[in-house]
């Protein structure tokens, strides 16, 4: 197995890992805030949000671009 392979494997698990506490968090709703509340809450403001987009434009460009 390359590195790259291994990286990819442990981003779909993080990926695997948020999918089902978003189902979790839609079907507590008392206990837990779903994945749409917790990123509003996250960007509330400007600097959040251009981290965000930052952090985004990262991942896409090291995905996508090969």
């Amino acid at each position: 197995m390359t590195d790259r392979t291994i990286i990819i494997i442990g981003f779909c698990v993080v990926l695997a890992a948020v999918i089902v506490a978003a189902i979790y968090s839609h079907l507590h709703r008392e206990r837990l805030a779903t994945l749409a509340e917790t990123v509003a809450h996250l960007t509330r403001t400007r600097t959040a949000r251009i981290v965000a987009v930052l952090i985004w434009a990262w991942l896409g460009w090291h995905f996508l671009a090969r």
